[in-house]
């Protein structure tokens, strides 16, 4: 299909967590986070690759997302965002 996608950390999800997802079919994009509690545990994207190490970065540093967790559930897309505050 000629698409990039990238996985990191435990991207299936693990037990009680909770996913955000993003999917805009016309520009063939996918991004999905995996949370346990505030954490970022895992995540998916298909059809872009900006910023994808920042996700690797927020799901290895096991930082805690406080407020930016429902940002997050309501764009997923927002998270160099979260990644930014995370280190101010």
């Amino acid at each position: 299909m000629g698409l990039i996608s990238s996985s990191f950390g435990q991207w299936q999800g693990v037990d009680g967590g909770e996913q955000a997802i993003s999917l805009d079919k016309g520009s063939y994009r996918y991004v999905r986070l995996e949370f346990d509690g505030d954490i970022l545990v895992g995540a998916q994207v298909v059809g872009g690759t900006n910023h994808v190490g920042v996700l690797r970065g927020l799901i290895q540093s096991r930082v805690k997302l406080g407020s930016w967790k429902e940002a997050l559930m309501k764009d997923p897309t927002r998270f160099m965002e979260a990644y930014l505050a995370s280190i101010a």
